[in-house]
């Protein structure tokens, strides 16, 4: 909790490389906000394998980290850090679904659930005491890491459900992409696993709002063709209407160093930006693969299409 009242977090969830990562950034530009990256990932990337921190200081050695550290571990014990990471990966997983919403599981699990819930309570408190901030953004986009969330107490979870073009975000995964997080290249999917994820994961994010959420949906496409309108919706959602924004007239943004725990490459950039539409894969993806992707996630595509600035639940 910050001053007694309930942590606002925005959870950006949806499927990988739909543009999370430069929404994340854009937001932690607002003042009182800050962008954390994929939270999700932060013991095993962060804590346990010192990755590069969005700064671009390893991760232990980041004075910013280094201190929300000493507030929520004290004197960190890595081998307490390798069993909150362990416990991460027996709860954090989309087939536990029904555990996190509902508890629909035995008496272990919903105590791993619990124990994990508390663990993650105490890490965005020690973030939000150490940054000052009232927001937090948290882009980590996996649906069971949403559902875990929506389960901590003292937290005012907005979910914002975040739709890229699936043709897009399978050229996207088909391409070659470096990381200096780690100093390796990022993994690369076939059309057919990425059509199959888009459609399962966003379908699954799509329920959080029958399912009682804090929900709103934002089509990469808008926010790419209005990026000032589309943060002004963001900021009604999170009802934070007159914060600033950060995004001038010819959609450019000034981007700081955020001190993102994990995400895209992209959180490592800094300065001047024009945020634009990325239609490369309309000229540059093979016809064949374009056509299959798109047989395959027609529904998708029909439901989550770019529908111009707006707030929709």
């Amino acid at each position: 909790m910050l001053n007694d009242r309930p942590l606002k977090v925005l959870f950006i969830g949806g499927y990988g490389r739909s543009g999370s990562t430069l929404l994340d950034r854009v937001l932690g530009q607002i003042p009182g906000f800050l962008s954390v990256g994929e939270l999700r990932h932060v013991f095993q990337e962060g804590f346990l394998e010192n990755r590069r921190c969005g700064c671009g200081e390893q991760f232990l050695e980041c004075d910013f980290w280094r201190a929300v550290t000493r507030r929520e571990f004290g004197e960190l014990d890595p081998r307490e850090v390798a069993e909150i990471a362990a416990l991460k990966d027996r709860v954090d997983r989309w087939w536990r679904l029904p555990l996190l919403g509902w508890r629909m599981g035995g008496p272990r699990r919903r105590r791993d659930v619990d124990r994990y819930r508390r663990v993650l309570c105490h890490l965005y408190a020690a973030i939000a005491a150490e940054s000052g901030a009232a927001v937090l953004i948290d882009s980590s986009k996996d649906v069971s890491h949403g559902y875990a969330l929506r389960g901590l107490d003292g937290v005012d979870l907005h979910v914002l459900h975040l739709v890229r073009d699936s043709r897009a975000v399978a050229w996207s995964w088909q391409r070659r992409k470096f990381n200096p997080g780690n100093g390796e290249h990022m993994d690369r999917y076939s059309l057919l696993r990425t059509s199959a994820e888009w459609s399962a994961i966003n379908a699954l994010t799509r329920l959080h709002s029958p399912t009682g959420a804090r929900y709103s949906t934002l089509h990469y496409g808008d926010f790419t063709a209005d990026p000032g309108a589309a943060v002004d919706d963001v900021l009604t959602f999170l009802d934070e209407p007159d914060r600033p924004n950060p995004v001038t007239p010819s959609r450019t943004v000034h981007l700081e160093a955020d001190h993102t725990a994990a995400g895209n490459p992209n959180r490592f950039r800094t300065g001047e930006i024009e945020i634009a539409p990325d239609e490369e894969w309309r000229h540059a993806m093979p016809t064949p693969g374009r056509l299959l992707v798109g047989a395959l996630t027609a529904p998708g595509l029909r439901r989550y299409a770019p529908q111009g600035s707006g707030r929709r639940g």
